[in-house]
């Protein structure tokens, strides 16, 4: 899928494309998980080569950040949920070139959507490419905020859960979403820190105006103080997984302890039930009349006993 978008009136406008005609002004070329026609329409028609897939994937800064004959490259991560609540980042694929910028990612992504809704009624200052850089990040970056304020949220409710109500039938689900919520905060750090070093990068290269430079710096800022925030979130977490494991142990040590208790409480009359249940001829107690009541009525003791010093010693 390839979306072309053009300055109108300093408005983002969305081109329609013609594939018979040649298509001169416009400012942005979105991919979407492109077919071969796609790609080739894009390197012949507009004359700018797109990177294979394999590349988006490479973690190393040199293949994310840099610049060569066909542009200035920027590979940075995008956070997003799909429909069964997946949650991954997605890395987009920005390369600027002749005051142009084109991207290239393999599914539809909440930062840009969310940009082409605020920008039908926004004014582009600058209108050139690296506004609309910086714009989807700091779209991305306000998504990032929206999803911690999210977690934080939601582990307000799970540490009443845990902490104050571990009978509720919720509790047991409250482990597998607290992994949720650690995955979720793992990948938002990634973003953030690879959101820093982009932003880093274009301003490195002096690509950018003056007060480009400042939403990049302020931008920078505001993804420096959502970091030790999502670390905090984290650590909340890995304290709420540790304490419901706690709780799950201790309960189990309760049955345990149980279990324990009641086999040495039976335990005594068992030692009766197996000395009398010998094959000998010559037991002294074998003809004696009373002798079957007696024996029940010394195990019933027995267990007694046992059972009194086990509440004594408040092992029950």
């Amino acid at each position: 899928m390839i979306n072309i978008f053009k300055i109108k009136k300093k408005n983002l406008i969305k081109i329609k494309i013609n594939k018979k005609k040649k298509i001169k002004k416009y400012i942005w070329v979105d991919l979407i998980n492109p077919t071969e026609k796609e790609r080739q329409y894009v390197n012949n028609k507009l004359k700018q080569k797109i990177i294979k897939k394999p590349k988006l994937f490479n973690l190393e800064a040199s293949s994310r950040f840099f610049k060569d004959k066909d542009g200035i490259h920027v590979h940075s991560f995008f956070f997003y949920k799909d429909t069964k609540d997946y949650i991954n980042n997605s890395t987009v694929a920005f390369t600027i070139k002749n005051n142009k910028i084109y991207s290239l990612r393999d599914i539809e992504l909440p930062a840009f959507r969310l940009y082409r809704i605020k920008n039908k009624n926004k004014i582009l200052i600058d209108y050139n490419p690296c506004e609309l850089l910086l714009n989807l990040f700091e779209i991305k970056i306000d998504q990032l905020a929206n999803e911690i304020e999210n977690v934080y949220k939601d582990l307000e409710y799970l540490t009443y859960i845990i902490l104050r109500d571990q009978n509720n039938q919720k509790f047991n689900k409250s482990i597998s979403i607290l992994s949720k919520k650690e995955d979720i905060t793992s990948k938002i750090r990634i973003c953030l820190i690879d959101t820093q070093r982009a932003l880093n990068f274009l301003i490195k290269e002096n690509i950018l105006k003056y007060s480009q430079r400042e939403l990049a710096r302020e931008i920078i800022r505001d993804t420096e103080s959502l970091i030790p925030h999502n670390e905090s979130i984290f650590q909340k977490i890995n304290f709420l997984m540790q304490a419901a494991m706690g709780f799950l142990n201790i309960e189990q040590n309760k049955i345990i302890k149980i279990f324990s208790v009641i086999s040495i409480i039976f335990l005594p009359p068992s030692l009766l039930t197996s000395t009398y249940g010998m094959n000998f001829k010559n037991i002294p107690e074998l003809n004696w009349k009373y002798g079957y009541p007696i024996t029940l009525t010394a195990m019933l003791v027995l267990s007694l006993i046992s059972y009194i010093y086990f509440k004594f010693k408040k092992w029950l």
